[in-house]
């Protein structure tokens, strides 16, 4: 009766169905798996499907690897804000969007490549071709997907200037107005220091125009530290996800040896991306990643010339040239009954001491006083602005 009682065994049919349906693989195929066979891995070199989306988790970040270039031209005109927009602007932002357009649709579309991340010779995925552009505008060059064909290859080599050149004006041109809207609020913060400091001192008239007594400038390490700060963590970043991401398998001193050379640009091409995710995660933190290094470089550069004009410095060279800038801007003043100056001379000398233009400019400017002004050492409104304003067409425009 308990034999009667108990459950009766699942069909064959049923049981190999859910063996079939336990080994399915990250990316919802099903592969034929045995009973009691290890289920295996997921397959981290294909992109990770959303469920009920036509699209991959890395489609979607390419497309917004896209979109951010594409972005470049009004992130410009942001920038410019109440400048007005040249010409050249326009042509320049119109021919990158058409130079994108073009790139993607030949590399995805038209274009044969050949790569150690898949087997043959084709087109790229939108994925593949984020990836290979984040190489060429950061000048990486792996070199794991290049063109298999003569002219493709020809073409892209042609591609690569015109990215550089037209990427390469616009970035710098963003940088710059970015890197002025950043001098300019430090430079009214400072401004509104300076005007607090001011009206708790003594009056500037009393300070002499330059203090013989003063230390040795401090040198400013701020801009370097934060460069460098910037520049670490991109780096760093880059040899954790690589080291730890499933499917990239680098080992920790691979991983930085890695983000290293790739922020670098050198490109070795030893080490590079091994999955989907890898390729378009490379493709933001390459352009990240060699933008705070340039940073880092350039402000060491500048760092080093501070510290040498400082080590430079020669208070002997100095006071030499002080009194060399007396007997420059002094003559015989029969009041004085020796040599003295005027308000004219004291602002030459104070120009020449503070190093605000050199004695041939301040010369230049004499000789041409000289030429221009009357018997009676004066020059007219009229004459100035008759000979050292603009043209009438120029004011015109």
């Amino acid at each position: 009766r308990g034999s009667a009682m108990a459950t009766p065994p699942a069909p064959a049919s049923a049981v190999r169905e859910r063996s079939m349906f336990l080994a399915q693989g990250a990316h919802g195929h099903m592969s034929k798996v045995g009973i009691g066979q290890p289920i295996p891995p997921p397959d981290y070199s294909k992109e990770t499907e959303i469920t009920g989306l036509p699209f991959s988790v890395e489609f979607a970040f390419a497309a917004v690897f896209v979109l951010l270039l594409a972005s470049v031209p009004g992130l410009l005109a942001v920038l410019v804000g109440g400048k007005k927009l040249t010409p050249a602007h326009k042509a320049e932002s119109a021919c990158l969007l058409v130079w994108l357009c073009t790139t993607l649709y030949l590399f995805t579309n038209v274009l044969e490549f050949g790569s150690s991340h898949f087997e043959g010779a084709r087109p790229l995925t939108l994925v593949e071709a984020v990836y290979l552009l984040a190489q060429i505008l950061t000048t990486v060059g792996y070199g794991d997907i290049t063109p298999v064909n003569p002219r493709g290859q020809v073409w892209v080599a042609v591609n690569v200037i015109i990215a550089l050149c037209m990427y390469g004006s616009l970035i710098m041109e963003v940088v710059h107005l970015m890197g002025e809207r950043l001098s300019e609020a430090i430079a009214k913060a400072v401004h509104s220091a300076r005007h607090l400091h001011d009206t708790q001192t003594i009056d500037r008239a009393k300070s002499p125009l330059k203090r013989w007594d003063a230390p040795p400038p401090v040198i400013d390490k701020t801009q370097f530290i934060k460069s460098s700060a910037a520049f670490a963590l991109c780096a760093g970043v880059g040899a954790l996800f690589y080291h730890y991401y499933p499917g990239e398998g680098k080992t920790v001193l691979q991983a930085i040896y890695m983000s290293v050379i790739t922020l670098s640009t050198v490109g070795f091409g030893w080490f590079t991306p091994s999955t989907e995710a890898g390729k378009v995660f490379g493709a933001f933190w390459m352009l990240a990643g060699v933008a705070s290094l340039a940073a880092m470089i350039s402000s060491f550069v500048e760092l080093m010339f501070r510290i040498k004009s400082v080590e430079r410095r020669d208070s002997n060279a100095e006071k030499v040239q002080f009194y060399h800038f007396v007997r420059l801007c002094t003559r015989p003043v029969e009041s004085l009954g020796d040599f003295g100056m005027d308000s004219y001379d004291f602002l030459k000398f104070g120009v020449l001491l503070r190093d605000l233009a050199t004695e041939d400019e301040v010369h230049d400017i004499e000789e041409r006083f000289d030429e221009i002004a009357d018997a009676d050492g004066f020059v007219s409104c009229e004459k100035v602005e008759e000979l050292e304003g603009p043209s009438q067409s120029l004011l015109q425009v």
